[in-house]
């Protein structure tokens, strides 16, 4: 949800399944979002699919407050969808916006400009040195996503003369609002939708088998080769993960750098008892997939992940980081792919908010090439 109205109060919303059409709704359910004023945008809330009535009142109206505003909301599985509120207050609307969280290509952002800032005439927001953004974009308008190679950009209004520095970071997904600045002229203000790797790894892992097999040398080419990709200055970073402990499966292994190989695959960690965090990717904590890899065996020896299988949906993943701080997370998902069709842009794709990925091999042994078939692949989302 996005106030986008920079004359109107702050705004309590509810959302609740909708009433059948023709019919009135009656119950208009808990405050989504209470409070919410000009420039602010809530983060995404996960609702199974369907219909839903979304309503907006005054902030601290009570529940039988009658609204000011309401719109039905059609929410297909898997679909992400933000909601403005815009306009002056004279002619204040709610409208239903389909956000992409699809990941961008390889290096690149999704950048998305949404008006905010009434009066003046439409506006035009470029990049020094890239491609335009929006073109005649009007106070409630939103303009077409936009891919650009990620880096930080000098971002310019034409018609007001302003400038701002923005940073779009390689695999992640953009908003940038149009504000109204009191007292006269606009401001830009990015909003981070969902963050993935900067790169993303191709293929499945090889995270068990035989280290005299062709596996060997790319282990440790890789190995010693990780290199962490830049965290934005505006975001403290959480503190390097130096441990993981999944106390359900009795899993208990340090934490080390983890890359990529030449062809642009995931490697863990080449000693079993180590579970490496790859560098390119967010920091456990961190918004977007943090990924973790490690071996599910190695010479006929367990691994650091040997009990990986034993995980279930609801058990607690916890990493703990360089400072003694734990953050924590709860699984939501067990799923095994064929390592020769492993879906990295699911795997890996952007999302607004901290997740993790532990993966390591599973499935049938393949003597022919000394490793399984198969990856296990553990989600989890942050709890705190």
């Amino acid at each position: 949800m996005a106030h986008l109205s920079p004359d109107s109060p702050a705004v309590d919303v509810s959302l609740t399944p909708a009433a059948p059409r023709g019919e009135v709704l009656t119950d208009p359910g808990p405050d989504l979002v209470t409070g919410l004023g000009y420039g602010a945008v809530s983060s995404y809330g996960e609702l199974p699919a369907g219909a839903y009535a979304l309503s907006v009142r005054a902030a601290g109206s009570t529940a039988t407050t009658p609204p000011v505003l309401s719109v039905r909301l059609e929410l297909s599985p898997g679909q992400a969808r933000t909601v403005t509120l815009a306009g002056t207050f004279a002619e204040l609307a709610l409208q239903p916006l389909d956000d992409d969280l699809s990941p961008p290509p390889a290096g690149a952002a999704r950048v998305r400009v949404l008006g905010a800032a009434p009066g003046g005439g439409p506006l035009d927001v470029r990049l020094d040195g890239g491609p335009p953004l929006a073109a005649d974009l009007r106070s409630r308008g939103a303009a077409t996503p936009v891919t650009v190679p990620g880096g930080r950009y000098r971002a310019l209004v034409p018609a007001t003369g302003h400038v701002a520095g923005i940073d779009l970071p390689a695999g992640s997904v953009r908003t940038v609002l149009v504000l109204a600045r009191p007292g006269g002229g606009v401001e830009l203000r990015v909003v981070a939708d969902a963050t993935g790797p900067a790169v993303r790894p191709v293929g499945g892992v090889e995270a068990g088998g035989d280290p005299a097999g062709p596996l060997a040398g790319v282990l440790f080419r890789a190995a010693s080769a990780a290199v962490e990709a830049p965290v934005a200055a505006a975001r403290p970073a959480p503190a390097a993960p130096v441990r993981l402990r999944v106390p359900a499966a009795g899993i208990d292994a340090p934490l080390v750098g983890a890359g990529l190989d030449d062809g642009g695959a995931l490697v863990p960690p080449a000693d079993p008892d180590l579970v490496g965090w790859f560098t390119g990717g967010p920091r456990p904590g961190a918004p977007g997939p943090a990924v973790l890899t490690g071996h599910v065996d190695r010479a006929g020896r367990s691994g650091a992940l040997g009990s990986l299988h034993r995980v279930v949906p609801g058990d607690e993943v916890l990493v703990e980081g360089s400072d003694g701080g734990l953050t924590r997370y709860r699984v939501t998902a067990v799923d095994r792919y064929a390592k020769d069709a492993f879906p990295g842009d699911a795997v890996y794709a952007p999302t607004p908010a901290a997740e993790l990925r532990v993966i390591t091999c599973g499935g049938a042994f393949d003597a022919g090439t000394g490793s399984y078939r198969d990856n296990v692949v553990v989600s989890a989302r942050l709890v705190s």
